[in-house]
């Protein structure tokens, strides 16, 4: 069974005419999600209803990142506290992604997952490219507070982690289709975000 209700504006979120909110529901009602989502090549293919088979890149850097405390903060905010503080954090990421040209694999949680030289030719910056991204991604979440309604809660803090070489990437399911980088340059670039301070 379905209820309705009557909504007025003051029910919904406003719709900024600059926001990234809106910016982000135009693209996905005009179908350019896909090219937000998978790389360029990944989303023409899916677009034209073809499968797509697992590519090997043989040099790449994988950045990796996670909150410090995350289970923590998480039992000491709402959930919604939480949802709040992640898209601070990942707005400043994806503003990052465009500076360095870094491809955003994806997110789970609090861990956020980037490369280079897998969509474009970077052969000879990939690594000083995630390094600067690093280094801005520390400093970006260094100024995210973590609950915006209590600035005593703090800032957020990061750990990062990252790697050079091989990887095989794929879209792995057809209902909710995931893009992953698979082979052992991903995980160590996790065991060193896992093993830093």
């Amino acid at each position: 069974d379905m209820i309705f209700g009557e909504m007025t504006a003051n029910d919904t979120e406003p719709l900024l005419e600059d926001s990234p909110n809106l910016r982000l529901r135009t693209q996905v009602a005009q179908g350019d999600m896909l090219y937000k989502v998978f790389p360029k090549a990944v989303a023409d293919k899916l677009k034209a209803g073809q499968k797509v088979e697992p590519e090997t890149h043989n040099n790449v850097t994988i950045f990796f990142s996670d909150i410090v405390r995350f289970t923590d903060i998480s039992r000491a905010l709402s959930p919604v506290k939480v949802c709040n503080m992640l898209d601070r954090l990942y707005l400043a990421f994806d503003a990052l992604t465009t500076k360095h040209d870094v491809f955003k694999v994806e997110t789970i949680g609090d861990a956020w997952m980037g490369v280079a030289n897998l969509e474009n030719d970077q052969k000879e910056t990939h690594a000083k490219r995630i390094a600067l991204f690093a280094i801005d991604a520390v400093a970006a979440a260094s100024r995210i507070l973590i609950d915006e309604d209590d600035p005593d809660a703090g800032y957020v803090h990061i750990r990062v982690g990252l790697h050079s070489g091989a990887v095989v990437s794929n879209v792995i399911g057809s209902l909710n289709p995931r893009y992953g980088l698979f082979g052992d340059t991903v995980n160590t670039a996790s065991r060193m975000e896992s093993l830093s301070l």
